[in-house]
């Protein structure tokens, strides 16, 4: 076996894992690191350290628009890798048995999105069995405020004079 399977597979690796790293940018580095990134000389980065490290910025809301970019953009990748492995595998530069791994990768990913459609389509249900329970709710509450029958207005007659029955002139019966 050729050294060329070897620095296939470092670039593979720097490829799929170490420029996606570097390119997403860190959003919550603190000025620690990049101030020991800018001074390797561990006595001048000592001096310079701030007191007190700055809040991390609040993540980011995750849209369903974004999840799915990324499970398309993770299953494309697995695609190539498979495709690659097989293309390396019949050309003979590296024996059989480096297809299964990237195929076990690729199945276990289609599978993990097949549950996650599942999912999807749960939740879709209850969300749609949670809009049609509150239409007939109000629905049901409009019928029947429109079936009630309107209100009676009563006219009170107040006494022209409050009843004490501590009044020294009036008593409460019995006594």
């Amino acid at each position: 076996m050729s050294s060329a399977v070897l620095y296939l597979a470092i670039v593979a690796v720097w490829a799929i894992v170490l420029v996606p790293m570097w390119l997403r940018r860190d959003t919550e580095t603190t000025g620690i690191s990049r101030l020991l990134h800018k001074r390797p000389d561990e006595d001048e980065a000592e001096e310079t350290l701030p007191e007190e490290a700055p809040e991390p910025r609040p993540r980011r809301r995750v849209t369903r628009a974004a999840v799915i970019a990324r499970r398309r953009r993770r299953t494309a990748g697995l695609t190539a890798l498979v495709l690659t492995a097989v293309a390396v595998a019949a050309s003979g530069v590296a024996p059989w048995w480096v297809v299964p791994p990237p195929a076990a990768l690729l199945a276990g990913h289609l599978a993990l999105l097949r549950v996650a459609v599942g999912m999807d389509a749960a939740r879709r249900r209850a969300a749609a069995k949670a809009r049609a329970a509150a239409r007939a709710r109000a629905l049901e509450a409009r019928r029947a405020a429109e079936a009630a029958e309107p209100a009676e207005v009563i006219d009170l007659i107040t006494p022209d004079e409050v009843f004490d029955q501590y009044a020294d002139d009036r008593r409460a019966v019995g006594e």
